[in-house]
C-alpha cells in the first residue's frame, strides 16, 4: 500500500471523527426538545435512503432484503441501543465524556472476540484491556461526582458497540461493505418505527433544521470513515478515530462550556492508551503474517 494513499486514509478517518463529532455537538443542542428515539429513528432512516440510493444502482432490489436477516437484525438492535444510549448520556454529562465512553468499544471487541470470534488474545492484550476498564471506572466513579445516570448510558453504550463492531466483522466476510452499512440503517429504522409510533412528540419547529444537519452529517461522516478503510489496513487507520475525543472536547468547551475535570482526563487518557495498544500489537501481528 502506497505511502501517500495511507496517509488519505488517516486525513479521511480523522476527517470523520471531526464530522460525526459535530454531529453529536447538534444532537446535544436539542435532545432536551426532542426525544432521543425520535432523533435516532430520523438519523436512521435519512441514512438508510441515502445509503440504499447510493447501493441501488449496482445491488438493484438487494438493498431492501438482506440475505442473512436474523444477523443483521441483531446487528442493528445493537446499534440501535447504541446510538440511544449515547444520545441518551448526551442529556446528562459533557459531550467528551460521552465520548470517551464511546471509546471503550475496541476494548470490549478485544474482551468478546474469543467467545464470539475465536480468537486468541495474548496477555498483553489482556492488560491492555484491564487497563481500558479501570480507565471507564476512573471516569464513572459512581457516587462520587457527575450525573451517574448519564455515566452508565455512555458505559452502556460503549459495551453495545463494541458488540456491533464484532457483529460487523462476522457480517463483512459474508455481504458488500456498503450493503451492509445500508443494511444496518434500514434494520434500525424497522425495528424502532413501531416504538415511534406509539411514543411520537410533536418536533418544535426550531428543531427541523438541526434535524436535517444531524442527518447530513452522519451520512458524510460515515461515508468519509467508510472510505478511509480502502486506503489502508483498519489496524493502522482506525486508532486516528481516537481524535474524535479531541473534537468532542473543543466542541463540549467553545458551545457548551463544558470542561472535564482531572479525573475525566485521567481516565480518558487510560482508555486511550488501551486502545492504541490493542491497534498496535494487532499492526505488529498483521505485518507478521
Amino acid at each position: 500500500m502506497p505511502k501517500h494513499n495511507v496517509l488519505i486514509g488517516i486525513f479521511l478517518i480523522v476527517l470523520a471523527s471531526a464530522i460525526l463529532s459535530s454531529k453529536d455537538g447538534f444532537v446535544k443542542t436539542i435532545v432536551s426538545q426532542v426525544t432521543p428515539i425520535q432523533i435516532v429513528w430520523i438519523q436512521f432512516v435519512g441514512v438508510f435512503l441515502v445509503m440504499a440510493l447510493i447501493s441501488m444502482p449496482k445491488h438493484g432490489a438487494k438493498v431492501f432484503w438482506p440475505s442473512s436477516p436474523g444477523s443483521q437484525f441483531i446487528r442493528g438492535a445493537l446499534n440501535i441501543g447504541t446510538v440511544f444510549a449515547f444520545f441518551w448520556a448526551l442529556k446528562y454529562i459533557p459531550i467528551a465524556d460521552a465520548t470517551a465512553m464511546m471509546l471503550f468499544a475496541p476494548i470490549v471487541a478485544t474482551i468478546a472476540s474469543p467467545f464470539f470470534l475465536g480468537e486468541k488474545i495474548g496477555i498483553m492484550r489482556v492488560s491492555a484491556a484491564v487497563f481500558g476498564f479501570v480507565g471507564v471506572l476512573v471516569i464513572l466513579r459512581p457516587g462520587f461526582a457527575g450525573d451517574s445516570t448519564g455515566y452508565y448510558f455512555g458505559f452502556a453504550a460503549g459495551i453495545m458497540l463494541g458488540l456491533n463492531f464484532i457483529a460487523n466483522r462476522k457480517l463483512g466476510e459474508t455481504q458488500p461493505f456498503l450493503l451492509n452499512i445500508t443494511y444496518n440503517a434500514l434494520m434500525g429504522s424497522l425495528a424502532l418505527t413501531p416504538f415511534v409510533i406509539l411514543l411520537w412528540e410533536p418536533i418544535p419547529a426550531t428543531a427541523n433544521l438541526t434535524l436535517v444537519f444531524i442527518v447530513i452529517l452522519s451520512v458524510v461522516g460515515q461515508g468519509c470513515m467508510i472510505s478511509s478503510f480502502k486506503f489502508g489496513p483498519a489496524a493502522v487507520i482506525s486508532p486516528y478515530f481516537y481524535t474524535a475525543l479531541i473534537f468532542s472536547a473543543l466542541i463540549g468547551y467553545f458551545v457548551f462550556g463544558d470542561i472535564p475535570d482531572t479525573t475525566s482526563w485521567i481516565g480518558m487518557a487510560l482508555i486511550v492508551g488501551s486502545g492504541l495498544y490493542i491497534a498496535h500489537r494487532e499492526r505488529r501481528m498483521i505485518s507478521k503474517n
